[in-house]
C-alpha cells in the first residue's frame, strides 16, 4: 500500500484518521494561513488546504490529505484566538449565534493522478452561553489552537453546540471522513 500522509497537526483530525485502521504519518504543512486570503470564504477554506497538500505533495509521493477549518458568526471570521482574552471575546459573540463551518478539504494521490479539493459549509447555532460557563471553558481547554477557541470534539465544546446540519466529521473533527474513505477507495484502499 502507498504512503498515506495527513498534512495537519490537529489532534482532532489525527483522531477521527486512526478510526480508518489506516498506517499514516503526521507531516504538517506549516503555511502561514491568515496570510491566504479569497473574497469567497468558502474558497479561501479550499485554498488553505489546497495549498498545504500541494506543499507537502512538493516534496513526497502517496496520497496526502489535508483540511482547514474555521467559522464565521455575524459576517466574521473567527480563525484561533491569540489569547485566552480574545476567546473570551469570540464565545460571548458567539452566544445564541447561528453561524457557518467552514472546511476545506484536499486529496492528492500522486501514483493515481487523483487531485481534489473543495469546501463544505456546515451551518450550526450556538446554545446560549454564560459568562462564567466561557470562563471555565477558556480556564480548562487549549482555546487559542482551535478556530473560533471552540473544538466540538471534546465534550466541553460539544455542549456549547445547540445544533449542526452538514458534514459532522466536518464540523466536529474539521475532515470530513466521508470524503476521505471515498478517495480512499478512488485509489485503491479498502477501508
Amino acid at each position: 500500500m502507498q504512503k498515506i500522509i495527513l498534512a495537519s497537526q490537529s489532534k482532532q483530525r489525527k483522531t477521527i484518521f486512526e478510526t480508518l485502521d489506516l498506517p499514516f504519518e503526521i507531516i504538517p504543512a506549516d503555511l502561514d494561513e491568515k496570510a491566504i486570503t479569497d473574497p469567497d470564504i468558502k474558497k479561501r477554506a479550499e485554498k488553505v488546504a489546497r495549498l498545504k497538500a500541494e506543499k507537502i505533495a512538493s516534496m513526497h509521493t502517496g496520497i496526502i490529505i489535508t483540511a482547514d477549518t474555521f467559522c464565521v458568526v455575524n459576517n466574521r471570521i473567527f480563525e484561533k484566538p491569540e489569547s485566552l482574552a480574545e476567546a473570551k471575546d469570540m464565545l460571548m459573540e458567539n452566544s445564541s449565534n447561528k453561524g457557518l463551518c467552514y472546511t476545506g478539504f484536499c486529496y492528492i494521490d500522486t501514483y493515481n493522478s487523483i487531485n481534489f479539493s473543495t469546501a463544505l459549509e456546515i451551518p450550526f447555532t450556538f446554545r446560549e452561553i454564560s459568562e462564567k460557563e466561557i470562563d471555565r471553558y477558556i480556564q480548562n481547554n487549549p482555546v487559542t489552537t482551535w478556530s473560533n477557541g471552540v473544538s466540538p470534539a471534546y465534550p466541553e465544546g460539544m455542549a456549547l453546540i445547540e445544533s449542526i446540519n452538514g458534514s459532522l466529521t466536518g464540523f466536529v473533527y474539521g475532515l470530513p471522513i466521508e470524503l476521505v474513505v471515498k478517495y480512499l477507495r478512488k485509489s485503491g484502499i479498502e477501508v
